[in-house]
């Protein structure tokens, strides 16, 4: 019989190469860099007795059948001693593997000591006859015993991944799989010797992908990563919370204060009281905007930020963001115009609230920082005209705002849209903002996979220009902005901004007393009986003996929230109210919210400060039974 060498003779120069390393340039003195080294100076004695012992099966004839048998046997010791080091060297990567695994290991390793000392007295493994080698009836345990300690190994491993990085498991896995497939290969070529050359790659990877320090400080620097970013979600997660209850301690004395205010506003006929109410409305809406700004960069920092895509007018959306910036234009003396296409489509599917928001922190912007001349808005609709078996056509939105304001110098464009930034601070210090606007901006358009640029000469204006992809709805063209907006504003003059519901009663719920007197002043004139509780349990106590028509309940109260008490009600088929319709109030204004609450069940959601309109549409709506 012949043994081809060729792969022992390689393992063990490549082997000793490697020794020779990792007692000079690779060297470190660590438990784990010793026992890879004890593992390699066993393969190496091992693949050359499997060369030596191969050379004397060759030639059996001239070597003592004895002195075969003792060479045979040390391979095999050999073999036992690597499996050992192999054993040892990955147990030292799992200190939280149980004794009870270390001990099966010993006991297979001893299992398989004896069976070879037994052999040299019974040949139960292998024997040499007149210089021929034989087959011993165990020949085959030989080879399942190390191969049932390396399974055995590879359960320890997976049993035990928690002590380490998902990365070094992998590693490790090949490390006991490479010996494994040469071993299995081996035994169905048993002329070709293999064993050595997989245990060669094992220990390969033990030195460079384990131990060497370049992977020892890349590993420490990967834990010590993954520990701080878990402490940044932690960090990001508080000042999430920390934003939403600062939004409702903040909202709910903003509420007070702005809905008296619109009482004020609205009831009285001094013209020096009027003008300091519409003073405190302004400057109160200022400091919601800067809330929701806050709030809203808090939500894109997080991943939490979602776009809400739905069908949408353009019209509508144009009106909205015209009617809130042309009174802050007018008092400036400014200009202020919107344009757009009358042959672009009108109605579209997206996120309509980001995209006002866009519109809206553009044309702020501008106006803000024109002192004199104009600012204008113009809407574009860039795509394809033929319509698909839908309907639907695809393009582009273009929203281009203008001014001539006092511009940017070419420097500051890089830091146009950076958050809490302020281009030239000194000169710009007494315009109000917290110079969030663009980069929120910028972050909502590149969440829409659109894009943002901007041309500007210092000292005579600025042209921001946006780009967002949008699919179109239907055919119907939008017309002339201007000529629409006439018409809107001369059917909004006809119709009645309250209503009267005599006979219908409602029940608000709040813990807030100054919040309560807001809301019955709303909707003083409407006729309706309006009910107060100040907590849920009080709640729950009225709507079991009076029977609302709707019910507005706050969110946040002590003892029982508005959430609980509402699926009080509803789960409980003997309250006269379980089908009467709730409408949630909240100081958490942040965006999602909405479709929150209306998957808990409540028919509609009013953010506080409440608005009046808002406040009498939902009303009406719901009184008609429009939800």
């Amino acid at each position: 019989m012949y043994y081809n060498i060729s792969f022992d003779i390689a393992a063990i120069l490549v082997l000793i190469v490697l020794a020779i390393g990792m007692k000079t340039v690779l060297y470190t003195d660590t438990r784990g860099h010793k026992l890879v080294r004890t593992y390699m100076y066993s393969v190496i004695a091992f693949a050359a007795i499997d060369v030596v012992s191969a050379y004397t099966i060759c030639y059996g004839e001239l070597v003592p059948d004895f002195l075969n048998l003792i060479l045979n046997s040390l391979y095999h010791y050999a073999s036992i001693f690597s499996v050992a080091a192999a054993m040892r060297t990955i147990l030292n990567y799992y200190p939280s593997a149980s004794k009870r695994s270390i001990w099966i290991n010993r006991i297979l390793l001893y299992l398989m000591i004896a069976i070879v000392t037994i052999n040299l007295f019974t040949g139960c493994l292998f024997r040499f006859e007149n210089g021929v080698y034989y087959h011993g009836i165990l020949y085959y345990v030989g080879y399942a015993l190390p191969l049932a300690n390396v399974f055995h190994m590879l359960f320890v491993v997976i049993i035990n991944r928690a002590d380490r990085t998902k990365a070094l498991t992998r590693i490790i896995l090949l490390f006991l799989f490479l010996p494994t497939i040469f071993t299995v290969i081996q035994m169905l070529f048993v002329n070709v010797l293999l064993i050595a050359f997989g245990e060669m790659f094992s220990a390969l990877i033990m030195i460079f992908a384990l131990e060497t320090p370049d992977y020892r400080q890349l590993m420490k620097t990967m834990k010590e990563l993954e520990a701080a970013r878990e402490e940044a979600n932690i960090a990001n997660r508080t000042k999430s919370d920390f934003l939403a209850s600062m939004s409702h301690e903040i909202r709910t004395p903003i509420n007070g204060i702005l809905g008296m205010n619109a009482m004020i506003l609205r009831d009285s006929n001094d013209a020096q009281i009027v003008e300091y109410a519409e003073n405190i409305r302004i400057a109160g809406n200022t400091l919601l905007s800067i809330i929701n700004d806050i709030l809203d960069l808090s939500k894109i920092e997080s991943g939490k930020m979602e776009l809400l895509s739905d069908r949408y007018d353009l019209f509508s959306i144009m009106n909205d963001c015209y009617q809130m910036n042309r009174m802050r234009a007018s008092e400036k003396g400014l200009s202020f115009a919107v344009e757009n296409d009358p042959e672009m489509p009108a109605e579209y599917i997206g996120d309509a609230v980001r995209i006002r928001q866009i519109i809206n922190n553009l044309l702020s912007n501008g106006i803000k920082y024109t002192q004199e001349g104009s600012v204008k808005l113009r809407i574009d609709f860039i795509g394809s005209r033929h319509a698909d078996d839908s309907g639907n056509t695809y393009g582009t939105l273009v929203i281009r705002v203008s001014d001539t304001g006092i511009g940017i110098k070419q420097e500051d464009l890089s830091s146009l849209y950076k958050s809490f930034s302020r281009l030239e601070e000194n000169r710009n210090r007494n315009i109000e903002g917290t110079g969030l606007g663009l980069h929120i901006t910028q972050r909502l358009v590149n969440m829409m996979q659109g894009s943002i640029d901007v041309e500007s000469t210092y000292g005579k204006g600025s042209v921001f220009t946006v780009r967002i992809p949008q699919k179109v709805v239907g055919r119907k063209h939008m017309g002339d902005f201007a000529v629409r907006q006439k018409e809107h504003i001369n059917v909004a003059s006809g119709e009645t901004k309250t209503f009267k519901a005599a006979g219908k009663r409602i029940l608000i719920v709040d813990d807030v007393k100054m919040n309560v007197l807001v809301f019955k002043g709303l909707l003083r004139g409407t006729e309706m009986t309006i009910d107060c509780a100040y907590s849920g349990n009080e709640a729950l106590s009225m709507t079991k003996k009076t029977k609302y028509d709707i019910i507005f309940m706050d969110h946040l109260m002590p003892e029982m929230d508005g959430v609980e008490t509402f699926h009080r009600i509803r789960d409980d088929a003997d309250n006269i109210n379980h089908d009467t319709p709730v409408v949630v109030l909240t100081a958490n204004a942040i965006v999602g919210m909405r479709s929150s609450y209306l998957e808990e069940g409540f028919a509609e959601y009013i953010s506080k400060p409440v608005e009046q309109e808002k406040l009498i549409a939902v009303t009406g709506e719901l009184l008609r039974g429009g939800k």
